[in-house]
């Protein structure tokens, strides 16, 4: 599990690494990461879900730290640009000498996290509660409505329609 402050640290040290080889860098971080470091709503999270620019360099500044500080192969999770949406809203986090880090605004995040809705193992639903109380989400239609502004209505799988039913009651 990584910390806020393991994951800042991490970071820096891709910071680094860019400033090294003379890159400069992108970072846009989802999940888990977001919910410790931009809403403060948890501790720790598994990995870091980004996206990432320059690809390549990254992955070998990735693979090199994870070597390095005998972390998971995937401490840096880049899997996450299958929830990615061509409406996404990220907006700067923190800009480093070599690496600009973005972040999923509020709104995103919710509807990342209700399109994800995995099971109780993750924390989807935990995040979920938060961001809901966060932008005051009340009912099915407002979830819905912060939703559909990122995802088409037929993207949602059968279990995201489960659990904001669960959450918010099923009155559409």
């Amino acid at each position: 599990m990584l910390s806020r402050s393991a994951i800042m640290n991490y970071l820096e040290v891709v910071n680094e690494r860019l400033k090294q080889k003379g890159l400069h860098g992108e970072l846009c971080l989802f999940g888990g990461a977001v919910m410790c470091l931009v809403f403060h709503s948890r501790e720790v999270t598994k990995d870091i879900d980004a996206v990432f620019a320059p690809t390549s360099e990254m992955y070998t500044i990735i693979k090199n730290i994870a070597d390095e500080y005998n972390l998971e192969p995937d401490w840096l999770n880049p899997a996450v640009k299958g929830y990615v949406s061509r409406n996404h809203d990220v907006r700067l986090f923190k800009r480093m000498s070599n690496l600009a880090i973005y972040a999923a605004t509020a709104e995103y995040m919710f509807a990342m996290k209700c399109l994800a809705a995995r099971g109780f193992e993750s924390k989807d639903r935990e995040d979920i509660q938060f961001l809901a109380r966060y932008l005051g989400i009340r009912t099915m239609n407002e979830a819905l409505a912060v939703l559909e502004k990122f995802y088409p209505q037929n993207r949602m799988p059968p279990r995201s329609q489960y659990v904001l039913e669960e959450l918010f009651g099923n009155g559409l």
